[in-house]
């Protein structure tokens, strides 16, 4: 079966450079583009490793349209496929129901086939329309508002909240909002968007952006799932050659603003690329938010417990990584979370190995630990080998 589905990747990818070779001139003709990718990735989730393991596949294609209808006229449409069997479809009966949640105002996710260990799903995370003229932009559906600075906490992401540890989904979620942009200059813009989500709860900020001193700032004013004021500060710039980076924001409840303290969340970030191509990595967090880590359920990446205001375990993170291309063909990386507050701590190691063009084979872990007694028999190592094909 493995053999097999390794095969398809392998003429998968070979049609389709055949296909992007043949059709790039027609493209630009009518004005549209498709792409996307198909991946295979097994999972094995070891508890302890006298125990019983639990296997599960996930074969997922992803599919993206756009369509530039006219000069100021843009579509987009993206979706994506995902077949799920093995063990942790099985022996979770909630999991077919986690697949097929949808949080945005419109459910455009919907498990086509399902039985007791395999589940089909297709969902849309993107479709939108833009409109831009001059200066001014305007985007409506569902949408990626992206107003983060660092990569892996994201303070000022108050309209797409994810997890670092889903690295499968790299486009990350979207929203249903409408959002305006004006570009003041080259360096500089005003922005607003509204979003509604599955609760019709609405989020609605204004952000301004600008340069200074060779750095880029940004500002953010708002209302947050219809409970919280939020007022957000962003940066990213050089310090020493290497990236410098951070965002912060504060959170509280405008019913109960004058007996609550809020929250508080804070992130900065460093990286340097030396000249031998070894690049480094830090990241700091601070979540002033008091809810225990055995309610966010970090290892089941459940998004319905993550948002804007308590995307990751409480109290202080410092994260850590390292990465090297050993060869043009070969990358290697290992990162690092830990949380004293919680005393939890994850191990990152990937693997990527270039097998041809478009065509990748990765391996990589993700360690759970815990010396904190509460969290005892919790711990878990994921295991996971995933190729992807991309046209």
């Amino acid at each position: 079966m493995r053999i097999c589905t390794y095969l398809l990747f392998v003429l998968l990818s070979l049609a389709v450079n055949t296909y992007s070779q043949d059709s790039v001139m027609e493209q630009k003709e009518q004005k549209w583009s498709i792409n996307g990718y198909l991946k295979d990735m097994q999972t094995v989730i070891i508890h302890k490793t006298d125990q019983d393991w639990v296997t599960n596949n996930l074969l997922h294609n992803r599919l993206n349209f756009k369509w530039n209808i006219s000069q100021h006229f843009t579509f987009c449409l993206e979706e994506r496929n995902r077949l799920y069997w093995g063990g942790l479809t099985s022996l979770n009966p909630q999991y077919k129901d986690f697949i097929a949640s949808d949080y945005g105002l419109v459910n455009m996710s919907w498990n086509l086939i399902d039985g007791s260990s395999y589940v089909l799903n297709t969902s849309v995370d993107r479709l939108w329309l833009d409109y831009t003229r001059n200066n001014f932009q305007v985007t409506i559906g569902r949408q990626r508002i992206n107003w983060s600075q660092t990569y892996v906490w994201n303070p000022n992401d108050v309209f797409n909240t994810y997890s670092y540890l889903d690295f499968d989904y790299e486009e990350k979620p979207g929203s249903d909002a409408v959002r305006f942009q004006y570009f003041t200059s080259p360096s500089s813009k005003a922005e607003i968007a509204v979003k509604a989500d599955k609760e019709r709860k609405i989020t609605a900020a204004g952000l301004y952006r600008f340069n200074r001193w060779r750095y880029d700032f940004q500002a953010l004013a708002g209302i947050c799932a219809r409970e919280d004021l939020v007022l957000g500060l962003g940066w990213a710039g050089q310090i020493a050659k290497g990236g410098f980076k951070g965002e912060m924001s504060w959170f509280r409840p405008w019913k109960h603003f004058g007996d609550t303290t809020g929250v508080f969340l804070s992130s900065v970030e460093y990286d340097y690329t030396f000249r031998n191509s070894v690049f480094i990595q830090f990241e700091g967090f601070y979540n002033s938010n008091s809810t225990n880590a055995s309610n966010i359920l970090i290892h089941q990446l459940n998004p319905a417990m993550l948002n804007a205001k308590n995307p990751f375990l409480n109290g202080f993170s410092i994260f850590a990584n390292i990465s090297y291309p050993a060869t043009p063909l070969i990358s290697l990386s290992l990162a690092g979370i830990f949380n004293p507050s919680n005393k939890m701590y994850f191990i990152i190691p990937v693997f990527t190995f270039s097998l041809m063009n478009n065509l990748d084979l990765s391996v990589i872990a993700q360690s759970f630990q815990s010396y904190d007694p509460k969290f005892y028999g919790s711990e878990q190592t994921s295991v996971f080998i995933r190729m992807k094909g991309s046209f």
